[in-house]
């Protein structure tokens, strides 16, 4: 898997992609656990079908719990709890025949659809005033969006709408990604 999307993406939504291996602070890697999990539970309760139960409760929204970075991270039980979720989801794919690689492709070009390209951009990097939030495309946002700013990725300009808590919203051109040609198939 190639990571430049992943990383154009976290340039976008103003997380830092590092270089080498660091722990981070408690707000990231309370975000790396909200996101690992939930989308591994996603995969569990919607994708195959199973209820999680912990002490008899059942977790059936995968957004539904809270994380808070109470612990010192340890860099070698990182490397190897992850590397031990990749196995994991490889063997997912092969025991079900998902085709993982072209899916994984579909998601983070679909992904990267929460940023709205500007390929006529003549201005600046900044935080565009509310009057220019359409963007001269008749792009609409979420009532939740606080701000909207151009940034620059490689030679293309996107514009970005964040939230109160600084997450990425997605604009009114975006489109979920479309899978079904990969169950058909």
């Amino acid at each position: 898997m190639d990571s430049a999307k992943i990383e154009a993406f976290m340039t976008l939504a103003g997380q830092k992609a590092r270089e080498k291996l660091e722990t981070g602070d408690p707000k990231t890697r309370e975000l790396g656990a909200q996101l690992l999990l939930s989308e591994v539970l996603e995969y569990v309760i919607h994708g195959l079908g199973v209820t999680p139960v912990v002490n008899g409760t059942p977790i059936t929204a995968p957004d539904s719990l809270t994380y808070e970075a109470k612990a010192e991270p340890d860099p070698t039980e990182m490397i190897d709890g992850l590397a031990d979720v990749a196995y994991t989801m490889y063997w997912n794919a092969c025991a079900f025949g998902i085709p993982l690689e072209e899916a994984f492709e579909l998601v983070c070009d679909n992904n990267l659809e929460k940023f709205v390209r500007l390929q006529n951009w003549a201005g600046a990097q900044r935080e565009l005033a509310s009057h220019e939030w359409h963007c001269e495309l008749e792009v609409t946002w979420p009532t939740e969006v606080v701000k909207v700013e151009v940034l620059k990725v490689g030679s293309e300009f996107f514009a970005v709408g964040k939230d109160s808590r600084g997450k990425v919203r997605k604009p009114s051109t975006y489109q979920p990604v479309d899978l079904s040609h990969l169950v058909a198939a």
